[in-house]
């Protein structure tokens, strides 16, 4: 593989659609009954095991339950209006050991379910904006419960941008007014307050400042700062949903309790509040769910999007009991008592509404007979839940080959870049409402970027993000033997990921030769090996997996790296030469951010195993030390400070320590060539002529075959290279002897 690659795939991947990211809303229990209130309110987060949630925010948008108003009573607006009812700044918090993370209304010894793997943080103690003090989620009125990051304006660790502050508790959301409209109920002439889109940019209306989507440097680019990477909303009675998904499903429907909906919204009847939302798959791929009786879906092959709130979620009624559950009484479970739209009968048979693939078939996943069976429990998985599996970014219920290359095909971006008129031009979690979003792609997952799956922070996309698709290979539970997910016992299938404690590796370098003449080639093969704490055991081997070096050569224009080949089955991560970065002229002062990878979990466990192979051009005389390290681009360095990743290891699979070798003096001496005798024959005739015209397609000399006689004979008119320049002076020299 040569050096120097286009950017052509990676644009490429990165104008598909939208995302959600590798953390989710996993649970909220936005009312529990009475005063309780106060104390057991929770919103759950699942993703990848220790993610750091820097730059989160949770936000709970709340559209009230009114949309109309008689006519000529507005003003004055409503209040409140539609707002920012709660939010919640994620900064220094993280996930926890089993992916989970708790926040609640009240101490964490009222949650009592918390495992010890799963981390928690009480509401009261977080950043919120500062308008006014955290309370309780709005029980009435139409839900939007928004996990965002990036922001812009204020924030706690930005609290002098002068933007003012964007996003924050009690912040209006939609303060519009329209007069007169009609009441589609009553045919009235009324008030209407609200749009039901989110007001964004500047203040207008009756509500003062307005959430900022836009961002004060590129204001005409929607989205372009904030990212939603998860919402799940619900109407309850006339108010407003702020689902920011612009797909649809049910789509022409004549039931009116089947309108058309965004993929996050929920499709309970109007008029039905839920007390709690649990999230019981993960998946996106695939070819979307049936549209419900009288449906259309938006799919081409007729199908709704397969990433809906409807798919997605278990939501209801919960019941109070004082006995039956685990953790402190009392103790809450879904509710199975029968209900019945009165204007819609039949659209939920049940106070509690579960995805249809829950409840098909003889023997249904959720029953619906056994009052008292699904406790509503923080900080655990839901036993009904599809597993989450950390890596597998296409959602397709595995880690694999695909999964690999699409981690490839972005391997090495930042979370955020900005052009030169300054709009982000990469964002690794879009808002499905981005004007990017396929609406025709057949597959969803053509909306799926969840890229950055490490816990490692904003460090883009990097060695860590792709060691949980490596460590999950072939797994289909998501688990990590040892932690606790939906019981106090310690799951015992899944993933081995050790500590990292006594884990050595010790990275050595082979030269085919310490000089060379002035046109030939040396190469150099990089070698690791796990030199304590290597493990054999099946399903707990920690071979090298991954390194990124820089190779550095420490004076210019001796040797020149023309070609890095990774070997022993290894392959490049990503050779782009705007990632993996010739220094000095075209690479004669090394090479940053040497990449590579493996599937196999064996590697440098028994001995010294070949990772890559360096070749050098000899350029000019005088000497160079060719030293390797650990790559020091920082956000690499952050994520990946040995240089290596090794399998089935905590601690992101980094190794506890790695050790270099010291440095390779390599020296070049004048050559002993003859210009255009390319087979060193000692004259320059026909049988010269083949050999110059391959010589033409070995850029740089990478890979010429032919050891006995440099490349660089081939050079007919003393620049260096060999390129169309040389055929003319190769032509004239046709017929004559070397000195």
């Amino acid at each position: 593989m040569t050096l120097r690659l286009t950017l052509g795939f990676v644009l490429a991947a990165v104008v598909c659609g939208p995302a959600t990211a590798t953390v989710f809303i996993n649970e909220v229990f936005i009312n529990p009954p009475g005063s309780l209130d106060d104390t057991r309110e929770f919103i759950e987060l699942f993703g990848t095991p220790g993610k750091k949630l820097d730059g989160y925010a949770i936000a709970l948008a709340n559209g009230t339950q009114q949309k109309y108003y008689p006519l000529g009573s507005i003003p004055p607006a409503p209040n409140p209006p539609p707002e920012i009812d709660e939010l919640f700044s994620l900064d220094g918090l993280a996930l926890g050991a089993n992916g989970i993370l708790v926040i609640g209304i009240g101490v964490q010894s009222n949650y009592s379910t918390l495992l010890a793997d799963s981390n928690f943080q009480r509401w009261n103690t977080i950043y919120n904006g500062g308008l006014d003090t955290p309370g309780n989620l709005q029980n009435d009125g139409s839900n939007t419960v928004l996990l965002i990051r990036q922001r812009p304006g204020r924030t706690q660790s930005d609290p002098l941008n002068p933007a003012g502050l964007r996003w924050g508790k009690d912040i209006p959301i939609d303060a519009q007014l329209f007069t007169p409209v009609v009441d589609p109920q009553s045919g009235q002439n009324v008030d209407q307050f609200g749009d039901g889109e989110i007001d964004s940019g500047e203040p207008r209306g009756y509500g003062g400042n307005t959430l900022d989507l836009l961002g004060a440097t590129t204001p005409s680019v929607l989205f372009d700062d904030l990212e939603i990477v998860d919402e799940v909303s619900y109407e309850h009675d006339r108010g407003w949903e702020y689902d920011f998904d612009r797909r649809r499903v049910d789509t022409g429907s004549l039931n009116p309790a089947l309108p058309p909906r965004r993929v996050h919204a929920l499709d309970d009847p109007q008029g039905f509040n839920p007390d709690v939302l649990t999230r019981v798959d993960y998946r996106t791929k695939g070819p979307g769910w049936p549209p419900a009786t009288g449906g259309v879906g938006e799919l081409p092959n007729g199908n709704n999007w397969q990433d809906t709130a409807t798919e997605q979620w278990i939501r209801g009624e919960n019941v109070q009991a004082a006995s039956g559950g685990q953790g402190l009484s009392p103790f809450f479970f879904y509710s199975i008592v029968a209900y019945s739209d009165p204007n819609n009968p039949g659209v939920q048979p049940y106070e509690t509404n579960v995805p249809t693939w829950l409840a098909d078939g003889v023997a249904p996943d959720f029953d619906f007979t056994t009052a008292n069976t699904y406790q509503i429990m923080a900080g655990r998985v839901n036993p009904l839940a599809v597993p989450f599996i950390p890596g597998d970014v296409d959602r397709d219920g595995d880690c694999d080959a695909e999964d690999i290359d699409i981690i490839r095909s972005v391997f090495g971006r930042p979370d955020v870049e900005r052009d030169g008129s300054n709009k982000i031009v990469y964002q690794w979690v879009h808002a499905n409402a981005d004007p990017n979003s396929p609406l025709s792609a057949a597959d969803p997952a053509t909306q799926i970027r969840p890229w950055d799956v490490n816990a490692t922070g904003d460090n883009g996309i990097e060695p860590s993000d792709l060691q949980w698709t490596l460590n999950f290979q072939g797994n289909t539970n998501g688990r990590i033997i040892g932690r606790r997910y939906d019981s106090t016992t310690p799951s015992a299938t899944g993933v081995v990921l050790a500590p990292n404690t006594g884990v050595n590796c010790t990275v050595t370098a082979q030269p085919s030769a310490t000089s060379a003449e002035v046109g030939q080639i040396i190469q150099v093969e990089v070698r690791g090996q796990v030199t304590g704490g290597a493990n054999l055991g099946i399903g707990l081997e920690n071979g090298i997996m991954q390194f990124i070096h820089d190779l550095a050569l420490t004076s210019p224009g001796v040797f020149r790296v023309v070609q890095i080949t990774p070997v022993g089955g290894f392959q490049s991560t990503n050779a782009d030469e705007q990632f993996q970065a010739p220094l000095g002229v075209a690479g004669d002062l090394g090479v940053r951010n040497v990449n590579g990878f493996t599937t196999s979990f064996t590697v440098g466990l028994t001995g010294p195993a070949p990772l890559y192979t360096v070749s050098l051009l000899a350029v000019g005389e005088g000497s160079t030390t060719l030293t390797l390290g650990p790559a020091q681009m920082p956000r690499i360095l952050a994520s990946t400070p040995r240089g290596l990743k090794v399998g089935h290891t905590a601690s992101n699979g980094d190794p506890a320590t790695a050790t270099y070798p010291a440095g390779i003096v390599l020296s070049a001496t004048a050559p002993s060539l003859c210009p255009g005798d390319v087979n060193c024959s000692g004259a320059v005739d026909f049988d010269d002529i083949d050999l110059f015209v391959e010589a033409l397609g070995y850029p740089g000399g990478a890979g010429w075959p032919y050891p006995d006689c440099p490349w660089l004979s081939a050079d007919c008119d003393g620049n260096g290279n060999v390129d169309f320049d040389d055929i003319d002076p190769f032509v004239a020299l046709i017929g004559t002897a070397c000195p």
